[in-house]
């Protein structure tokens, strides 16, 4: 079985057939299905099902998939391995993320790092922390940057890195804009919208539960939704008071709405890098993860992030 042949039908799954495969990888389309072609040929097993679009896994392409993704990454190990003896960084990383990390801090720190360690190559896969730890498990990211679990799962650790205060996104003419933040007692009645996991929840953020615990807000007509945009958008068209984690407010620049703290004890949430225990990360991941809280540590000592 040849390295090669793994990377074509990881690319052929992931990216939704051969014809998407050939441009990821800039090989033929005859290639990539050669490539396919002999790698069931040495399994001595069908792949993919090729009769629909686009192609899907067999039972035994399903069997198969996390093997091939283990072999090659055990292979961009050993070439970072070996560069990292001889005082290189290289290799690549995939990175999974929350949206407002993405924005606030991933964005700035890609640039730093990418000026450092030129021959690091990057992958950012957004989603909300159920998929992230699925992807942790599957090995399609090796980091992943977002709230922490009071729980994580079996073989995910955690470890944090910042604070996100709450914050309450109201119009202009609501009293918590002129107090300068929010009472709980000022939701009673009212709808709230919040981030949170799609497929879950539908009316509230599973990290906003705590918060609105023993708050007589109007449940029904609240709303979870995925983007810290949609948030703001929603508030603006009059549809609740929003309730989100500071670093999502960052990304929105809207003046006809106001942004303030929530006067809570626990209106907050952990911000944690996470990560497989059941495997060492590669030099590279190791390098970005140290260059992150070097980054983090230097935003909380000049104040524009909250202490861990």
């Amino acid at each position: 079985m040849e390295l090669v042949w793994c990377r074509s039908f990881l690319a052929v799954h992931e990216q939704g057939g051969f014809t998407a495969a050939s441009r990821t990888l800039h090989r033929s389309q005859s290639r990539i299905s050669a490539h396919v072609a002999a790698l069931e040929a040495e399994l001595g097993a069908q792949l993919f099902h090729r009769d629909v679009h686009p192609p899907t896994l067999t039972a035994a392409g399903t069997a198969f998939l996390p093997h091939a993704r283990a072999t090659v990454t055990e292979w961009q190990s050993a070439l970072a391995a070996v560069a990292a003896g001889q005082g290189q960084v290289r290799g690549n990383v995939a990175v999974g993320s929350v949206p407002s990390v993405s924005a606030m801090l991933i964005a700035p720190l890609l640039a730093e790092f990418s000026e450092t360690h030129p021959e690091v190559r990057f992958e950012v896969h957004e989603g909300a922390n159920n998929w992230l730890d699925e992807a942790l498990a599957h090995r399609t990211i090796e980091l992943g940057i977002s709230p922490m679990e009071i729980t994580p799962r079996l073989g995910i650790a955690q470890r944090a890195l910042l604070t996100d205060p709450f914050r309450a996104v109201v119009p202009f003419d609501h009293p918590a804009a002129s107090a300068g933040f929010l009472e709980l007692e000022q939701l009673v009645g009212k709808p709230v919208i919040t981030t949170g996991e799609a497929g879950l929840d539908p009316h509230v953020g599973l990290e906003f539960r705590e918060l609105l615990e023993h708050v007589e807000f109007d449940y029904e007509r609240s709303l979870a939704v995925t983007q810290p945009t949609t948030v703001f958008s929603f508030v603006r068209a009059g549809l609740g008071i929003g309730i989100m984690g500071a670093l999502g407010t960052r990304i929105v620049r809207d003046n006809s709405l106001v942004v303030v703290p929530v006067n809570a004890e626990n209106a907050s949430r952990k911000i944690g890098l996470r990560w497989a225990n059941t495997r060492r990360l590669s030099p590279a991941a190791s390098a970005f993860a140290d260059a992150l809280e070097a980054m983090v540590d230097r935003e909380i000592a000049a104040g524009r992030l909250e202490a861990r």
